[in-house]
């Protein structure tokens, strides 16, 4: 039937989110095995850290499975660990965070995750912890009476007026501007208390502050710093790969939190020197795993055959652009079957096959090179004949860096390509 068709590439859409797998049921349904040894070399830094190594900053490219990997980091320290993961963009708007909204907001996500659990604090002290919050943020104590006596959730609360009102952000940070001893100390109290009700030390991750821009992450990381390493409890932050070729940030950052920086390396789809070549062969765990990420997500009787690797040699082994790709062939399936269904034609063999996909990556090629300069493509140009930028700290490259147009792969070094749609791009303006 028409709508049964239909049915199945709504559902492969759906499957095809662009959202990282962060419930233990998204993981069940779609996570294929990805960054074991990573996880395992987390574990070891957070396992054999101190006090002086509790914060640990996590760097990788936009849509390269940090998310996934760090929700199932959390999820296998959960039995010794009181961990708290969340994502900085749930609770502040991207354009006003700052290093004191990152730490109050440490505070209201572990006394959610207290009361989630059910953790029993001294209620003297959680009154007092509950007073301290109401204060800092101005809210009406009446307003705030009337939503808890009607059963209201008070931490859901809190965040939902942190995200929405502008006007409590800034009377946090007006406040803490003046006092931010009062801020550190009381994360750290709350902190310590929630610990030895729970019987767990508390590891905080934080996601999505690899998402801001780099201006706001030169605020947070350089200039503020200092702050972030105040809490008394081990917390992973995340920032963006470009964050990295900047050496007076890498280098600050790394002396700051006597850890260097954990780097979460791409899937390289061809080696080094290879994927320019007409007759290359990309690396086969890379193209087994990419196609195995697809197949739990799309029926494999609405592809044509082999599409699945045409999918993944355009996604350059981001699986965020992976998943991008295959989420666009769907809508454009979705479309074409409805026209078909209205004209009475059969659909039962509508399949992605390479048109669709060939539409697919036109559009996508079009959105992500129309905003491309001169300059921009010059230094496309570059890093593609040369595998690396002239100047690798060159704020262009950074900007063509963290938005994903250049790719970053390791071997016993750092190389870069460009993301395969902007390589079609340049071959089609003859640039290279």
């Amino acid at each position: 039937m028409a709508t049964d068709r239909i049915q199945a590439f709504q559902q492969a859409f759906r499957n095809l989110q662009l959202q990282p797998l962060i419930t233990s049921e998204e993981t069940a349904d779609f996570r294929v095995p990805y960054g074991d040894d990573l996880i395992a070399q987390l574990e070891q830094r957070v396992l054999d850290g101190n006090d002086y190594t509790n914060q640990l900053i996590f760097a990788g490219h936009r849509g390269c499975g940090k998310s996934t990997l760090l929700a199932e980091f959390a999820r296998e320290f959960d039995d010794n660990y009181l961990t708290v993961f969340f994502s900085i963009s749930d609770l502040i708007e991207a354009t006003a965070i700052n290093h004191i909204n990152i730490l109050f907001a440490i505070a209201v996500q572990i006394m959610d995750k207290a009361e989630e659990q059910k953790i029993e604090i001294d209620s003297n002290k959680k009154q007092r912890f509950f007073n301290w919050f109401k204060e800092r943020t101005e809210i009406e104590e009446s307003k705030i009476g009337a939503e808890l006596e009607a059963g209201f959730d008070f931490w859901g609360f809190l965040k939902s007026k942190l995200k929405a009102e502008a006007s409590i952000r800034e009377v946090i940070e007006t406040k803490f501007k003046r006092d931010f001893r009062d801020l550190i100390d009381t994360l750290n109290l709350i902190a310590t208390e929630v610990s030895l009700a729970c019987k767990k030390e508390i590891l905080v991750i934080i996601d999505d502050l690899d998402k801001l821009d780099l201006e706001a992450i030169e605020s947070i990381f350089l200039k503020n710093i200092k702050a972030l390493l105040q809490p008394n409890f081990f917390v992973i932050y995340t920032i963006p790969i470009a964050t990295i070729r900047d050496g007076v940030l890498k280098k600050h950052i790394e002396d700051e939190t006597s850890n260097p920086i954990f780097v979460m390396p791409v899937l390289k789809v061809y080696p080094k020197g290879e994927s320019h070549k007409d007759e290359s062969q990309p690396v086969t765990t890379t193209m087994d795993k990419l196609q195995e990420i697809l197949r739990k997500r799309i029926d494999e009787t609405l592809l044509e055959d082999d599409i699945l690797l045409e999918i993944a040699l355009s996604s350059g082994g981001v699986i965020r652009e992976l998943v991008r790709i295959a989420q666009k062939c769907c809508s454009l399936v979705l479309v074409e079957l409805r026209q078909k269904a209205r004209k009475k034609e059969p659909i039962d063999d509508v399949r992605i096959n390479r048109n669709i996909l060939q539409q697919a990556l036109d559009i996508l090629r079009n959105d992500m090179t129309i905003t491309l300069s001169k300059t921009d493509r010059e230094i496309l140009q570059q890093t593609y004949i040369n595998y690396r930028p002239d100047d690798p700290k060159q704020q262009e490259f950074l900007d063509l860096l963290h938005n994903v147009y250049v790719i970053e792969y390791k071997n016993t070094e750092s190389w870069y390509d460009l993301h395969p749609l902007v390589i079609k791009q340049l071959k089609l303006e003859e640039l290279i």
